[in-house]
């Protein structure tokens, strides 16, 4: 490139003192210098004229013949063209091998962008939605997903979990949709057919409800003719006592065990929901607290940090079987005694319910699982407690159904916090009286 501006400038000066030979020789130095920058402006717009047709109309044809710098201009724009059309022949067919896989997966894809209006979906997409090309390019999903659960999913970004609906467009089928944000906010949508998973699960809690409604009645049989031989106890040998007293502690404990079950399976279905009130905090703790005081020891310590101007927007039944089995958990937990400490606190964003204790505690690898069903830390820990292994999975059932989250802090030896944040919809900080149970009042917003 350096060699070409030389020779082109070499070139332009030899040409300039030729002219001025010449003009000196015929008298006419300035008028010979002006014809030749005349001469040399003309050159370079012809070949700039003819650069900028050949980038217009060339298309892939090869450039102009030309020599010196515009040569090397001319050949130089050709390559970057060329190396310029495989790249794009690349991308072309990575975009295709791309597209071709997404349109052949079962799973529904669709892309949107940051306000949610459509901008791509692959073929299971639109059999999942019943989506049409091109009418819904550019609709707001939406518009075209007509689901009350859909849209507070969508509207109110709670890409957390998964949400699982009925297909708008299939009768039987059922949906999981899962939302992912990238770039600037734009959604990437995948839509799973999760029907035979959705008629296990169904199956599931029918089953469990249907056991335990059935294994109430026997078990009500065999506790009342327990107590019509504790009656005689007395007059019994001493090994038959003892079996006695033991089966009338695992009946207990049985017993325990179906309501819960029975409770989780009323909470699962959303069947027969207690309406919604505004309630005392303290009136809540105060209950939980008289039927603790019945397994509290006098080496324990429970100290109660509830403002009386405290409310909370929910089911009573609800909130109460959620708060005791914290409030439990911590008591018994605590088997040599300590300090537990239940609070409340507000604040603009949102209110929390916490529960403190300063017993055994839990390994952070174990704390994930601890709202599953009869998953267990110690697995002798339950027979020494007397604990059924639902009560963490009740409160996250009855969390989810206030819009409220669940949060575990704990470490082996120096003891654990349960906190249950709620929204800022769901508690109000003011001296109102609360309302009763035989009133009602939505939330404030």
């Amino acid at each position: 490139m350096k060699t070409i501006w030389r020779n082109t400038i070499t070139t332009w000066f030899i040409g300039l003192a030729a002219c001025i030979v010449i003009g000196l020789v015929l008298g006419q130095l300035l008028g010979v210098l002006l014809l030749y920058v005349l001469g040399s402006l003309y050159w370079q717009l012809y070949q700039l004229y003819q650069f900028h047709n050949w980038l217009r109309h060339s298309g892939r044809a090869a450039p102009p013949e030309s020599g010196g710098i515009w040569g090397e201009v001319f050949d130089s724009v050709y390559r970057l063209q060329k190396k310029q059309r495989k790249s794009k022949r690349r991308m072309r067919q990575a975009l295709t091998r791309i597209e071709s896989s997404t349109t052949a997966l079962k799973e529904g894809v669709i892309m949107a962008d940051h306000q949610g209006n459509l901008e791509w979906w692959n073929n299971s997409a639109a059999h999942f939605l019943g989506l049409q090309r091109p009418v819904d390019r550019g609709q707001v999903i939406t518009n075209i997903v007509r689901n009350p659960d859909f849209f507070r999913y969508f509207s109110q970004k709670r890409f957390g979990e998964p949400l699982v609906i009925k297909s708008p467009a299939k009768d039987g089928v059922y949906l999981e949709i899962q939302t992912t944000l990238y770039d600037k906010n734009d959604h990437l949508i995948f839509v799973r057919d999760v029907t035979r998973l959705h008629l296990l699960e169904q199956m599931r809690k029918d089953f469990v409800a249907n056991a335990s409604h059935e294994l109430k009645t026997p078990l009500t049989v065999i506790k009342g003719y327990l107590e019509t031989l504790e009656l005689f106890k007395d007059s019994l040998p001493a090994s038959m006592q003892k079996g006695i007293v033991n089966m009338s502690e695992q009946s207990e404990r049985m017993e325990q065990l179906i309501e819960d079950l029975l409770l989780l399976s009323r909470l699962e279905s959303d069947d027969k929901r207690e309406e919604n009130q505004w309630y005392k905090v303290t009136d809540l703790i105060n209950a939980i607290t008289k039927v603790t005081n019945l397994i509290l020891t006098d080496k324990h310590k429970v100290t109660l940090d509830i403002p009386s101007d405290a409310r909370l927007y929910g089911s009573y039944k609800e909130l109460y079987s959620a708060f005791s089995n914290l409030v439990v958990n911590a008591v018994k937990y605590s088997p040599d005694g300590g300090d537990i400490l239940i609070k409340w606190e507000n604040n603009e964003f949102n209110g929390v319910f916490s529960v403190k204790d300063n017993g055994i505690g839990i390994e952070p690898r174990y704390i994930p699982r601890l709202t599953e069903r009869f998953f267990r830390v110690d697995k002798g820990r339950g027979s020494k407690t007397g604990g059924t292994g639902l009560g963490l999975a009740i409160v996250k059932h009855v969390l989810l159904h206030h819009d409220a989250k669940l949060q575990i802090r704990s470490q082996p030896g120096f003891g654990s916090t349960f906190s249950c944040h709620f929204p800022a919809h769901r508690t109000r900080t003011d001296t109102i009286p609360a309302i009763t149970s035989n009133n009602s009042e939505t939330p404030s917003t």
